[in-house]
């Protein structure tokens, strides 16, 4: 059986559990965290105490902590993916699941929870990239509710974020120290900082690496180095990120400045 895991101390208020394949959970049992569950193939019978229902493809679950439940197979189960959030994360966000569990029956929320999870496995994706995207499903998957505040104030707000941004981006940041910094909470922070910029803080970094990128190919640096220094985590995330922009790979770039000279 394959599997995979998502943790990271920096994260912590989440983690992924992937399984290609599914096999029952025979006994009841509960979580600390909240948990949120989808499979891409087959059938499975969940159970909560004298209550039961079947669990297809296109579907999500949500069990509350502490909630007894078990699981059998009707059909082999194949990709699992189950999320475990801790509660104190949904508070930050002004949500509080108060339901024993809940199936949802969206297929657009189901394949973006699976584009998510692909997300937090997939290794060179930044953390940054990673909280953020799921701070956006949250947002748009769990209701909440919307505070008015001064538009100028935002304004100026978001261009102090902007600045700060401008002279970290090849640190290391996530969400909740830039929170932090400013002294908001991460919904604030992404809404004012899209609202001003119009796209996500992770897409506003990843523009400023490439950009870097393209001012170190003009010393005609090995990619390799200029990968390095601008921020990727190799040389092919700087490819796929560059060519997205620019429409050609970094070395074809710099084939053609140099072939003039």
């Amino acid at each position: 059986m394959k599997s995979d895991i998502f943790k990271n101390d920096k994260l912590d208020f989440i983690e992924l559990l992937y399984l290609e394949d599914v096999t029952p959970c025979s006994k009841t049992h509960t979580h600390e965290e909240l948990t949120i569950f989808a499979i891409k193939k087959g059938s499975l019978n969940l159970i909560f105490n004298e209550s039961s229902f079947e669990f297809l493809p296109n579907e999500i679950v949500i069990i509350n902590n502490h909630i007894p439940h078990l699981a059998s197979l009707n059909k082999e189960s194949k990709n699992g993916y189950v999320i475990y959030l801790k509660k104190e994360y949904l508070k930050n966000i002004d949500f509080n699941f108060t339901s024993f569990y809940e199936i949802i029956k969206d297929k657009n929320i189901y394949k973006n929870f699976i584009k998510i999870c692909d997300c937090l496995l997939d290794e060179k994706v930044s953390l940054l990239e990673k909280e953020e995207m799921f701070y956006s499903f949250c947002l748009a998957f769990f209701s909440f509710e919307s505070k008015q505040i001064n538009i100028e104030k935002e304004s100026l707000l978001a261009l102090d974020i902007k600045k700060y941004l401008d002279e970290n981006y090849l640190e290391e940041l996530i969400l909740n120290d830039l929170a932090l910094k400013f002294d908001l909470t991460v919904v604030h922070l992404i809404r004012v900082f899209k609202k001003e910029f119009g796209f996500p803080i992770h897409s506003y970094i990843l523009n400023k690496k490439v950009q870097k990128a393209k001012e170190l190919l003009s010393f005609n640096m090995p990619i390799i180095q200029i990968a390095q220094n601008s921020g990727f985590f190799d040389q092919s995330h700087l490819n796929r990120s560059f060519k997205r922009i620019f429409q050609i790979t970094p070395k074809e770039y710099q084939k053609h400045i140099f072939s003039k000279c």
